[in-house]
């Protein structure tokens, strides 16, 4: 195996490896990997345009397996999982040529996304946000690489390892296409230390870490290689047809092939069971990802499975839905990317969007619900408070979630969470107290409503003269410039934080109290605020909406 590297600054970019393109254009640079760290131009392709509150569809049309549920206005139940798609980002360009995303690792603070371009052109990228602040990604730096498409990324002890495949015709010091090495990070940037080795096969589609050890899947005429991770020699290599992902568990490491299913090995490559699934269609990217001893696999038009890795007993299954609105194109759905989210599994299903599911006690798989993203899912990676979907014009889709077992009850009681209707009407001579996490369509206050938890709102919520609304925790309303209008006549307590992405109209008589410290309130929509309007306490005002 080979590996390359040189460096060199220019026009405010590092450029690394220069060096001769192929013959067709012999006088040109062909740059190795350009990086650019200049936040506030790769900021503009961040947008609010789309954002707001969403609504998984967890009524029993959305928990059917079966069938294609939208999340609409009528969907009757609330459920316990609130929801925001805070960011659209637009895919990186290089000479005109649009990237689409592949990949996702999320560490600390930083989310490191791979970009590769379809088709024969060899092109990747990666980009780095700045997650610190859960309601604001920023697009901090980006890496370019003009002969290298990029397959996975993984983030460990300062660098970011990447796989993926490489244009011989650019550099013939490599013996195949497939390729990994990384980048070196500092504070979420790369510095400029990067360096390529070569694998057997045609393209490195996933990497995994444990151990010193760096485990490259590659597909077509590849294998599993085992390298050590900080000198890239090779320790092991077995061939493998068609692999798709790689993942590492307690003590074993964990293949998916496109023909012979899944693998598992040892730490050292010795085989330990094959598991064998349904052929799937040659050279399309899926993934797999584990939870204890279990494997949730991305099994394309069979849908998710799960299985217990020891056994080789597949112990649960969702399959597509087939109930398909005719705008969508039954080819168009497919399992394309799993992710667990500690115990949490999310699933990308093409045009069909996400599923959410757990495992249940006998480790079948059971599906909480489903959310239409109005575009194809094409790989999802969930961690934290965060959900990236890769879409089908190959940008991003960032999404803040909030877990119920997460959400803290700061107000010492043990009100009850709600479980009723998405739309929460609130009657006269009515005092409600809830707590948990709340996912709503729409809320009418008229007395008391006393929530302490996380609730987002999607699309309608009035405070009338005599109403009360108390909330202590986090709260979301509306979409940004979607004709969604939050109404406050009476009184708004709030401790904590709140976003409206609507606009807020409040009208005479309206009062804000802002309890105790540390409170904020962004909106992004428009205010009106009328005479006899009363704000008291002390918050932060993010946008400056409330003077």
């Amino acid at each position: 195996m080979k590996q390359h590297f040189s460096w060199m600054i220019a026009a405010g970019m590092i450029i690394l490896g220069a060096c001769q393109k192929s013959v067709d254009n012999p006088s040109q640079e062909d740059p190795k990997i350009i990086i650019n760290k200049d936040a506030a131009s790769l900021q503009k392709r961040v947008s609010k345009d789309g954002t707001g509150v969403i609504t998984m569809n967890t009524s029993e049309n959305g928990r059917k397996a079966s069938a294609f549920a939208k999340s609409t206005e009528d969907t009757a139940q609330s459920n316990q999982y609130p929801l925001e798609l805070i960011a659209e980002v637009a895919p990186p360009s290089y000479q005109g040529m649009d990237l689409r995303a592949t990949n996702v690792d999320i560490e600390g603070n930083y989310a490191y996304v791979g970009y590769n371009r379809e088709g024969a052109t060899y092109l990747g990228g990666v980009s780095v946000f700045d997650i610190s602040d859960v309601q604001q990604p920023k697009l901090i730096a980006e890496a370019i690489f003009p002969s290298t498409d990029i397959s996975s990324v993984k983030f460990y002890q300062g660098k970011l390892y990447v796989s993926g495949a490489t244009n011989l015709d650019k550099d013939t010091s490599f013996n195949s296409p497939a390729v990994v090495g990384y980048v070196t990070i500092s504070n979420g940037i790369p510095t400029g230390d990067f360096k390529l080795f070569d694998v057997p096969g045609q393209v490195a589609t996933d990497i995994a870490i444990a151990n010193n050890k760096l485990y490259v899947a590659s597909g077509s005429n590849g294998g599993l290689s085992i390298l050590n991770l900080s000198s890239f020699d090779g320790e092991a290599y077995v061939s493998s047809e068609d692999l798709r992902a790689v993942t590492v568990m307690t003590n074993k490491i964990a293949v998916l092939s496109g023909t012979k299913g899944i693998t598992t090995f040892t730490s050292a490559a010795e085989l330990i069971r094959n598991i064998t699934m349904p052929v799937d269609i040659a050279e399309t990217q899926r993934n797999i990802d584990s939870y204890g001893d279990y494997l949730l696999v991305a099994a394309g038009k069979n849908g998710v499975q799960y299985y217990n890795s020891n056994s080789g007993e597949k112990t649960g299954q969702l399959d597509l839905p087939t109930d398909l609105p005719s705008d969508i194109d039954p080819e168009d759905v497919v399992t394309n990317g799993v992710s667990n989210n500690e115990g949490l599994f999310f699933a990308a299903n093409g045009a069909a969007g996400l599923y959410l599911t757990k495992p249940t006690s006998d480790n079948a798989l059971e599906l909480l619900g489903s959310l239409d993203l109005n575009g194809s899912a094409n790989y999802i990676k969930s961690s934290g408070n965060y959900i990236f979907v890769a879409n089908g014009k190959g940008g991003l889709k960032i999404i803040k979630f909030t877990e119920p077992n997460k959400v803290t009850n700061s107000c010492g009681n043990n009100y009850p969470a709600y479980t009723g209707s998405s739309w929460l009407n609130v009657n006269s001579n009515d005092k409600l107290y809830y707590s948990g996490s709340a996912a709503l369509q729409g809320v009418n206050v008229n007395d008391v409503l006393y929530f302490c938890g996380s609730m987002t709102v999607q699309n309608q919520f009035n405070i009338n003269s005599n109403g009360v609304f108390d909330i202590h925790g986090s709260f979301a309303f509306g979409k940004y410039r979607g004709n969604t209008t939050m109404q406050v006549n009476g009184t708004w307590n709030i401790e904590g934080s709140v976003v409206i992405y609507g606009d807020l109209n409040l009208n005479s008589g309206a009062t804000m109290n802002f309890l105790g410290s540390g409170s904020s309130i962004t909106i992004y929509g428009k205010v009106t605020k009328n005479n006899g309007v009363t704000i008291n306490g002390t918050f932060t005002d993010t946008e400056n909406k409330l003077k």
